[in-house]
């Protein structure tokens, strides 16, 4: 069954995400950012290692710096008795005295490896007698050392350009001294809340009116996404101003999301504005909620028009923006996190349409959540949503389904 917006048959939800996807441009833009800022950047640059890690030779662990061939042999029958000539700790500069034949050096792990000495035996395989220690295992050369450069070898390329920042490889940055590290500039997302309906949280709200929530919750989506949304100011329902606001949104950000304004009503003035302006991808997709969804390409960049409705507006963010949030930010593909329930009551959908169907997980049981488009608490008490296929009109309860989960 087909089902249409103003005439024209909806998109299935399919064809409009591959639509999207072929008209995202990664961004290209680089900055330098402090390492402490950068976690779960992408880096913009191969980076090379200036020096060796460890830049010196280092014991692995507390006990005494040798030669090999002094304790050949050694066991607790057969103890060896070595004269220490001194101490060395991690921070410590290497001695100027050198390891001789009988001698040897107290070391702490992570201390620089005294010269003439091949080997560290643990504290364990070790007695102590005032300035004698008496080692009671052989050990071989380069014994319990890690040796320069074993880590990673000057000249070396670390990390590749792309590379995702997540913890481990910030201490690799760390390791190598940097301070400030190159990546992707976070892509600048301008959203727009149309609607003369509609008010800025904070001043009064006149009969008829209510607050914007889109743009708050749009924003908030955004920047777990690595992308820095613009919050631009609530746009009347007249042409010009719809015009104006394009125009400067399209100019200045990456891409453009409007909210509401995508219906045919009479007000409804921004599917032409977009449509002339630029190349229609889609106008209405074959979805519940998110029917009304509309997005073009103008001037090389995309402009999306979420349903004004909160229901509507954050589930398709979810669904259809965030894929393409993370490959203007570069960021791999977003998995979700999905867990098995089973329905506790009966859900009907419509034929032809794929519904996105919010749900409350509790012991097991996935509770209905959805209420109506316009209701901001279908997601807010909702723990995730389950995708009814459009050939699929009924469950039954009892029935298991797949939970995606919203956090």
């Amino acid at each position: 069954m087909r089902y249409y917006l103003g005439g024209k048959p909806l998109t299935r939800f399919d064809e409009a995400l591959e639509k999207l996807m072929d008209a995202a441009k990664p961004t290209e833009r680089k900055e330098k950012v402090a390492l402490t800022e950068c976690g779960y950047r992408v880096l913009a640059e191969d980076i090379v290692a200036p020096f060796d890690v460890p830049p010196f030779d280092r014991a692995a662990m507390d006990g005494y710096a040798v030669r090999a061939e002094d304790i050949a042999g050694a066991s607790p029958e057969n103890p060896i008795a070595l004269k220490v000539i001194g101490q060395v700790l991690a921070g410590d500069e290497p001695p100027n005295a050198k390891v001789t034949d009988g001698t040897c050096f107290e070391v702490a792990t992570g201390a620089p490896i005294p010269k003439g000495s091949n080997c560290v035996v643990p504290v364990e395989d070790t007695k102590r007698q005032g300035d004698l220690v008496l080692v009671l295992k052989a050990y071989p050369k380069r014994a319990n050392i890690d040796e320069r450069g074993a880590d990673i070898r000057v000249g070396e390329t670390v990390l590749t350009e792309g590379t995702l920042l997540t913890p481990a490889r910030i201490g690799v940055l760390a390791g190598l001294g940097l301070e400030n590290v190159p990546v992707y500039a976070s892509p600048k997302i301008a959203v727009i809340p149309t609607g003369s309906e509609v008010a800025k949280p904070g001043e009064p709200l006149r009969l008829g009116q209510v607050y914007d929530m889109n743009s708050y919750t749009l924003a908030s989506l955004m920047r777990q996404h690595e992308c820095e949304p613009w919050l631009k100011d609530i746009v009347p329902d007249d042409e010009k101003s719809l015009q104006d606001a394009l125009e400067d949104a399209v100019e200045n950000a990456d891409m453009v999301v409007f909210t509401a304004g995508s219906s045919i009503g009479q007000r409804d003035i921004l599917p032409r504005l977009i449509g002339e302006r630029g190349t229609l991808l889609f106008h209405g997709l074959a979805t519940r909620p998110g029917r009304p969804t509309l997005a073009a390409v103008v001037d090389g960049k995309l402009v999306i028009n979420l349903p004004g409705f909160p229901t509507s507006c954050l589930m398709m963010a979810h669904v259809l923006l965030v894929p393409v949030l993370r490959k203007l930010a570069r960021l791999p593909e977003w998995k979700p996190k999905t867990v098995q329930a089973k329905l506790a009551q009966d859900v009907k959908s419509i034929e032809g349409l794929r519904q996105f169907f919010t749900v409350r997980l509790r012991n097991g049981w996935a509770e209905r959540a959805y209420k109506e488009s316009s209701t901001i608490t279908s997601l807010s008490h909702a723990d995730g949503f389950i995708v009814i296929p459009e050939e699929v009109t009924h469950l039954e309860a009892g029935t298991t389904v797949t939970v995606t989960l919203f956090e």
